[in-house]
């Protein structure tokens, strides 16, 4: 990344995908495969910070549900070969949750791109503390261009 004069790197991710500069946020994801992009957005540009966590529940429900089954076929004497589906099932419902859970950080330009990058294995303290410096970097841009 070449800087602009005057330009200096505040900080990056542990793994530096993003980098912010005392000019703009920059993302460098590379997908596998040759797949690689890169998104700069200028701060003064920078209109939200998104921090999303998705995952289906429901899935944890019906593991549990598949369990119990399980346990009422066995109190009926049920064989176990009929008791090894539900507990299958179970736990495929459990790898299939744990395998779709994301966390994931958007910030958004005023009306361009978005810079999105996962935080899966960040602390939301980390998350919490990059946000307030983007957010503070931003400010003292705004500060700076007046």
């Amino acid at each position: 990344m070449n800087l602009f004069q005057g330009e200096q790197i505040l900080t990056t991710t542990e793994d530096n995908i993003v980098v912010l500069t005392t000019h703009r946020i920059r993302s460098n994801n590379s997908y596998g495969w040759g797949q690689h992009s890169t998104t700069s957005i200028m701060l003064e540009k920078v209109s939200s910070i998104q921090l999303t966590y998705t995952s289906y529940p429901v899935l944890l429900l019906m593991a549990g549900i598949l369990i119990i089954i399980a346990f009422v076929m066995k109190s009926q004497h049920v064989g176990e070969n009929e008791m090894f589906i539900p507990i299958m099932l179970a736990i495929v419902c459990l790898a299939i949750y744990f395998a779709t859970r994301k966390h994931v950080c958007v910030i958004a330009s005023d009306g361009g791109a978005r810079i999105s990058f996962a935080t899966t294995n960040m602390k939301k303290e980390v998350l919490h503390n990059f946000i307030d410096k983007v957010e503070q970097a931003k400010c003292n841009r705004m500060l700076s261009l007046v």
